[in-house]
């Protein structure tokens, strides 16, 4: 049985595996998580499936590379989505603790704290970090897991388009900080590229609390689409509902949003009818396996399903496991030339990297594009569009 498909009993039953892994050495993964504040549910969630998918791998034998077995540890620290916070996270997990191989780190600023050290050290890592800066010749130990503006806004905003043809007004909103940012630049840029009109274009600091006078000016500009872009989705929930309360009513969108149970909690009816561009149903036919088993026990053991976000440690430890073995060395070096190569399994199902025409490298992770939308409370997926560039690997 592959460690993949015995992950899947193991997340939905808990069940270990028949033989236990006799490892030689333990291999630490170190992540830069969201722990606290606004967005600790997606540090707490990826923390959590990053835990399920080493130790499915542990329990299936570990990862065997250079004669040796590895057993995975799982390290994580809270960067508070903070650049000076990331920057101590950065040092303690690469100077401190010695990690070549960081899976996950949550965040702009996070990111661009650890890349400083990580690339002149040696160590491989993977990002969900949005910001096109972050990436290209200049990174080649740097690989992005998770969909990021250029493969989400266009396909999104077309199908928007395609469905309200008589909306042209735009009002969007972003936190202000690194990760805001390039969310607000990519939206703005793909917006005028379909002929709309920005008529508002906000930027809050996430310690904000009440949303109303940013409502009220958002109103002002008479929009016909809200976008919240990156907007922490309980803020979000705030805002929708501030809305809602001041009797706008238009189009909804939370581009890079992921978790519609944070958006609802705090939205309630207001967050009916929102648009999300990272939010994948994993209890539907076209989940995979995996996701659905992972997403029954996150929703037992956290209180709170998994989305595109928290799931995405899951994918880059499959193709980390992937590259080592295909490499057969841990070095971060030789696994950084072997993953543009491989086709791995995902939790979506077979993966791969690519995208070298738009980021200079192939370090982008290839994976469906996923447009979902809340109903009764709950995201229902709405289109599902796979890479060009995925599935001519796959020979489809």
């Amino acid at each position: 049985m592959k460690w993949f498909q015995l992950a899947a009993s193991v997340a939905a039953f808990g069940i270990a595996a028949m033989m236990p892994a006799k490892a030689d050495e333990t291999l630490k993964l170190g992540m830069s998580a969201v722990l606290s504040g606004p967005g600790a549910f997606y540090g707490t969630g990826a923390v959590w499936t990053a835990e399920q998918a080493a130790k499915a791998i542990n329990e299936a034998g570990g990862i065997k590379a250079g004669g040796k077995t590895y057993k995975l540890e799982i390290v994580a620290y809270d960067n508070k989505y903070s650049a000076t916070d990331g920057a101590k996270v950065a040092q303690t997990l690469i100077v401190r603790d010695g990690i070549k191989h960081i899976i996950a780190t949550q965040s702009t600023a996070a990111v661009s704290a650890l890349q400083a050290i990580s690339e002149r050290r040696g160590v491989l890592h993977f990002t969900g970090a949005w910001g096109k800066r972050l990436r290209g010749k200049e990174f080649p130990l740097t690989f992005t897991m998770l969909n990021s503006p250029g493969e989400i806004l266009q396909p999104l905003y077309t199908f928007i388009q395609k469905t309200y043809p008589e909306a042209k007004r735009v009002a969007l909103l972003n936190p202000n900080d690194a990760t805001g940012q390039d969310i607000q630049s990519a939206s703005i840029e793909n917006w005028k590229a379909l002929g709309y009109e920005i008529v508002s274009d906000d930027l809050f600091e996430r310690a904000t609390t009440d949303f109303a006078p940013i409502a009220t000016r958002m109103i002002a500009a008479k929009p016909d689409i809200i976008d919240v872009g990156g907007t922490p989705l309980p803020n979000a929930g705030q805002l929708f509902k501030e809305l809602e309360i001041q009797g706008w009513k238009g189009v909804k969108i939370a581009s890079a949003g992921s978790s519609p149970a944070a958006l609802v909690k705090t939205g309630g009816a207001a967050a009916e009818d929102v648009y999300m561009g990272l939010a994948a149903v994993f209890t539907g036919d076209k989940a995979t396996e995996i996701e659905k088993a992972l997403n029954e026990r996150a929703i037992k053991e956290l209180g709170q399903p998994l989305d595109q976000v928290t799931i995405s440690p899951w994918d880059s430890i499959a193709a980390l496991k992937a590259g080592i073995e295909k490499a057969d060395s841990i070095e971060p070096e030789a696994i950084a030339k072997v993953l543009p190569e491989i086709v791995f399994e995902s939790s979506y199902g077979p993966a791969a990297f690519g995208l070298a025409d738009v980021y200079g490298l192939p370090n982008q992770m290839l994976l469906p594009v996923i447009i979902s939308q809340i109903k009764n409370g709950e995201a229902v997926e709405i289109a599902r569009i796979n890479p060009a560039e995925l599935a001519k690997k796959l020979g489809q």
